[in-house]
């Protein structure tokens, strides 16, 4: 028999079915997806996830290692690499300074300060005043010295003049000399031909007296021979003086000539003591007038003002120091290399430096010159190594790195601040 349906009645309400308990999730069978809903995700990676988290906590060391392993080596292969590219070129020193050739500037004469016109810190240029001393008493002694070199002009023209004088006297003595010797000539001549005068009378008087005696001449005539001959006489006696007198005067002119001669180098010698006042008397005033200009003291190159000190109404020795003026922009770094690292060093190298003041600025250098010694040479005590406790001691090179051109704009490269050189020596062997 078939089953029929059960009908309603719809004027009946339908009985409300109650509410059914919430199936539990370990036994809810599970729903097909629907049609538009997303696809569902795999638990599995969380689970997995969990996994490990609870591996690592059960024993956490073995990752610890694991990890720390593999960091070893990646920082070992780095340094492999770095050291087999640069590495192995670099020769490197933190025995290094900034240094600088720092001129102290100190007067070369005494006198009071007068004004200063730098401060601390402050930039200057090659030629700037700097400090400025009294310059009364230089004014003074310049115009001493002026006067000084006026008289000793007026000294050498007065030697001057006893020159001129003197040589006028040695030409008159000349003079004097040439007219006596032709008064002697005269002189001679004379003695000459009165000696003639008196051997021709001497001759007739004793012809006429033997002519007398035998009654040929008369007795008159013989008296006026003899007188003749007595007078002819008389004159050579006299032209013999008259030589005599000659020979005197021109002995007298050449005694006056050379004593004109010795006034002559007199007056020489006095002006060349006069022009050697006139000298010294000129290098009084340049000596004045160059120490009125050392009262300014300035700058000797361009630099920064440090170390000052000197405040105005100060008296000032020479050589006192005053301040000092460090040449920022010309610093270099001297290295001291250990003994062992300078054999593949060469000037012109590059030099990489950093600078412990400012570790973030990059700096870079050239290699400008090694040393001839060590610096233990250069020590107020040398080391001796001849004696019987002996221990080696590697010994410290100085080098000279030149610093950039970009660097020392920057004007940070005081001198002083440590450093950290790096030579590169790349390209040459060992």
């Amino acid at each position: 028999m078939a089953v029929q349906p059960l009908q309603r009645d719809s004027s009946q309400p339908a009985a409300v079915p109650a509410p059914a308990a919430a199936p539990n999730k370990a036994e809810a069978p599970a729903r097909a997806p629907a049609k538009d809903a997303p696809p569902a995700q795999d638990p599995a990676p969380q689970g997995q996830g969990e996994g490990l988290v609870a591996r690592f906590k059960a024993d956490p060391r073995k990752y610890i290692l694991s990890g720390a392993g593999l960091l070893l080596a990646l920082f070992a292969g780095y340094q492999g690499i770095h050291w087999l590219v640069a590495g192995r070129y670099e020769i490197t020193t933190d025995n290094a300074y900034i240094r600088a050739d720092i001129a102290t500037i100190a007067p070369k004469v005494q006198g009071y300060v007068e004004h200063v016109h730098v401060t601390d810190n402050q930039a200057v240029k090659a030629g700037d005043l700097l400090v400025t001393l009294e310059v009364a008493d230089y004014a003074t002694r310049v115009s001493e010295a002026a006067a000084a070199l006026q008289q000793s002009i007026a000294a050498q023209a007065q030697a001057r003049a006893g020159v001129a004088a003197a040589e006028a006297n040695v030409e008159t003595a000349t003079a004097q000399i040439a007219a006596q010797r032709d008064r002697l000539v005269q002189a001679k001549a004379s003695a000459a031909a009165a000696e003639a005068d008196a051997t021709l009378a001497a001759n007739d008087l004793e012809r006429y007296t033997e002519l007398a005696g035998k009654g040929h001449y008369p007795k008159a005539s013989l008296d006026a021979a003899a007188t003749k001959a007595q007078a002819a006489r008389a004159s050579l006696d006299q032209s013999k003086a008259g030589i005599t007198t000659a020979q005197s005067e021109l002995s007298v002119a050449e005694a006056n000539y050379h004593r004109a001669q010795e006034d002559l180098a007199s007056a020489k010698a006095a002006v060349a003591g006069a022009d050697a006042q006139v000298e010294a008397a000129q290098a009084r005033v340049d000596a004045a007038k160059l120490d009125a200009t050392r009262t300014e003291l300035r700058a000797p190159f361009d630099g920064v003002v440090a170390n000052r000190v000197v405040a105005e109404g100060q008296l000032l020795s020479p050589g006192q120091q005053t301040m000092s003026i460090v040449p920022v922009s010309d610093a270099y770094i001297v290295a001291n290399f250990k003994e062992t690292q300078v054999e593949r060093m060469r000037a012109g190298q590059e030099v990489d430096i950093h600078v412990d003041a400012y570790p973030d600025l990059k700096v870079t250098g050239t290699l400008d010159s090694i040393a001839p010694a060590t610096g233990g040479q250069f020590s107020l005590i040398p080391m001796d190594t001849a004696t019987g406790n002996f221990t080696k001691i590697v010994q410290r090179v100085p080098v000279r790195v030149k610093i950039s051109d970009e660097a020392l704009a920057t004007g940070l490269m005081r001198p002083g601040l440590s450093v950290e050189a790096t030579v590169i020596a790349k390209g040459v062997d060992g």
